[in-house]
């Protein structure tokens, strides 16, 4: 098998020049294509090229796979066959269907082998510096989260004090490094939000403790209430950061300029807080960019996709339109729309 994919990728390498850069351009046409939000060209195009042996199409189809939560009504319509021959490497008689991914590896792909690491749940700090060295931050995210999860003191003291640490997951580490008050991820989301020490923060107070909970577990938590002393500062983070750009583009496609503000902090709400809200992320930041990603068509239609699937606990109801028209009733129509089949 290796030695058939080394095969392909040789054909590949000592492809004409011209041919070469035709495939490049392809690529790059599905990837504009992708961020524009049209699956059928972009997805189509992609699968092709990775049928022929085009790296950088095998790896940005596989993340896709995973990332893009809530799909299109073009991938919704697909068979499941036609979704593995879509997403992944299918041979006629072979009954499983490898993920491009795994096979670039195997290939002696490097950044294929760290992606697929990062989806495991072992605690490496080695794999977040050495995907913060090839430049991808974004997909630093699972990597970060699963050692401030499990790894010891000394392991979340390091990464603190890191230039590896993607700053809006600080709280994430802060929290877990012996903070024993309730709702202590919450907390120090507020705290990272309003830029000071989130000791001072405390959550015996009604106001703090409700915007702590909405921002820990999102849409049916804590409160949504603008009368919350800490409603402006929060949704003023919400409008102007660069982390939540789509969550506020996708405002923007719906809502008029004074209902954006109780719109975003609806979609941060909906999307599950601020731990779920600051990860939309980039699939491949070598290829795309994570300011060109946040500031697509792409970015917001999967921020209003994950909003539209929202349920406040596992095998739970959808939030209801009508609740969610309490908070914005421009963002539940949004909503509703995307529910449609």
């Amino acid at each position: 098998m290796l030695r058939i994919l080394a095969l392909v990728g040789l054909l590949f390498s000592t492809l004409p020049v011209g041919a070469q850069n035709l495939e490049q351009a392809r690529f790059l046409t599905a990837v504009s294509a992708w961020l524009k939000g049209d699956d059928e060209k972009s997805l189509t195009t992609l699968a092709k090229l990775a049928r022929d042996g085009h790296s950088d199409a095998r790896l940005l189809l596989a993340q896709i796979e995973i990332a893009d939560r809530g799909p299109s009504r073009y991938r919704q319509g697909l068979s499941r066959r036609e979704t593995k021959d879509l997403f992944r490497k299918t041979s006629f008689g072979e009954p499983f269907a490898q993920s491009w991914l795994s096979i670039e590896a195997m290939d002696g792909n490097r950044l294929a082998q760290l992606l697929l690491q990062a989806r495991d749940t072992r605690v490496r700090p080695e794999l977040i510096t050495e995907l913060h060295v090839l430049g991808e931050h974004q997909a630093t995210g699972r990597p970060i989260r699963i050692l401030a999860l499990y790894g010891t003191d000394q392991q979340r003291m390091d990464l603190l004090n890191s230039d590896d640490l993607l700053p809006e997951l600080t709280p994430f580490l802060t929290y877990l490094n012996d903070d024993p008050r309730p709702q202590a991820d919450g907390l120090a989301a507020l705290a990272y939000i309003l830029d000071q020490d989130g000791a001072s923060l405390d959550p015996a107070d009604p106001d703090t403790r409700a915007m702590a909970g909405l921002l820990a577990l999102g849409f049916g938590f804590g409160s949504l209430d603008p009368d919350n002393r800490w409603y402006q500062d929060v949704s003023d983070w919400v409008l102007s950061s660069d982390v939540t750009k789509p969550l506020v583009g996708a405002c923007g496609t719906g809502c008029t300029e004074q209902e954006t503000r109780a719109c975003a902090m609806t979609l941060l709400a909906l999307t599950g807080g601020y731990y779920e809200a600051t990860r939309l992320d980039t699939p491949v930041e070598s290829f795309i960019p994570q300011g060109r990603f946040l500031a697509s068509p792409r970015a917001r239609i999967m921020a209003l996709r994950r909003a539209a699937l929202n349920r406040a606990e596992t095998n739970s109801l959808l939030a209801s339109i009508g609740q969610i028209a309490e908070h914005s009733a421009c963002t539940a129509e949004m909503v509703k729309r995307e529910r449609k089949p």
